[in-house]
């Protein structure tokens, strides 16, 4: 008896559920206007990277690439074993080395010898003549 009543229950609520899912109507969609326009991308304008490559007996041994303001360069690993690239101990590359800040030291010392350049020239010049006195009335 128990069976039988957990089954009519059972098939109660399905038909019951079907019902309801017939009686709801569907969402309204909107409908979108075609146009003849086609979509296009542009790129930035002055968005290219500038690569260096290092180069020795035919192989690249170091790439330095531009990327914004600073720049990052990848170098080869140099081995002296016979570990082959892809051997668990024989890495191709090194981890890319970012350039945070660079010193110009040879700039300031151009600039100095610049600024004592000028002031030689300036010694070298004669003096002016004096002046002559003024004449009294």
């Amino acid at each position: 008896m128990r069976t039988l009543t957990s089954t009519t229950l059972l098939i109660l609520s399905l038909v019951a559920g079907a019902a309801h899912a017939q009686t709801q109507t569907p969402p309204k969609l909107d409908t979108i206007d075609e146009t003849d326009t086609p979509i296009t991308v542009t790129t930035k304008p002055g968005r290219e990277r500038p690569i260096t490559e290092k180069r020795e007996n035919g192989m690249i041994t170091e790439s330095t690439v531009g990327s914004g303001p600073g720049a990052y360069s990848v170098k080869a690993r140099k081995t002296n074993s016979t570990a082959l690239p892809g051997d668990a101990s024989g890495s191709g590359v090194r981890g890319p080395q970012w350039t945070v800040m660079e010193f110009d030291i040879a700039k300031k010392q151009k600039q100095r010898s610049e600024a004592q350049a000028k002031a030689e020239e300036d010694l070298e010049a004669p003096p002016a003549p004096p002046a002559q006195p003024a004449e009294k009335r």
